[in-house]
């Protein structure tokens, strides 16, 4: 089976890059991707639901406006009243290696806590 068959049909290249990443590292077990939370409507880009951990990766060109920063805001707002933890990691697209590997690490981090 593909990866791209786990994820939602709309994704980021680095979406997909975290993706490959974090299933080498054996981290895939228990997630889902692009997995609606009702709210308002959300879709966290990662989403540990047993764990109820999520994560979104805040490409800049798009999560740099007041209008989406305070979208945002109020999505993890809404997660944690509901006992989610939220981990958001703005980049710049595209990922270099480095900062794939230090996306990796604070997801590691994050799931560790």
């Amino acid at each position: 089976m593909s990866y791209r068959a786990n994820l939602h049909p709309v994704v980021s290249q680095a979406e997909i890059d975290v993706f490959c990443e974090l299933s080498k590292q054996g981290l895939t077990t228990g997630m889902t991707t692009q997995k609606m939370l009702i709210l308002k409507a959300t879709y966290p880009d990662f989403c540990w639901a047993e764990q109820k951990k999520a994560v979104y990766l805040d490409g800049k060109p798009v999560h740099c406006t007041n209008k989406t920063e305070r979208r945002d805001q109020e999505i993890d707002e809404l997660l944690e009243l509901r006992g989610w933890s939220v981990l958001r990691i703005p980049y710049d697209p595209p990922l270099t290696k480095e900062e794939l590997a230090q996306v990796i690490l604070q997801i590691k981090q994050f799931l560790a806590q």
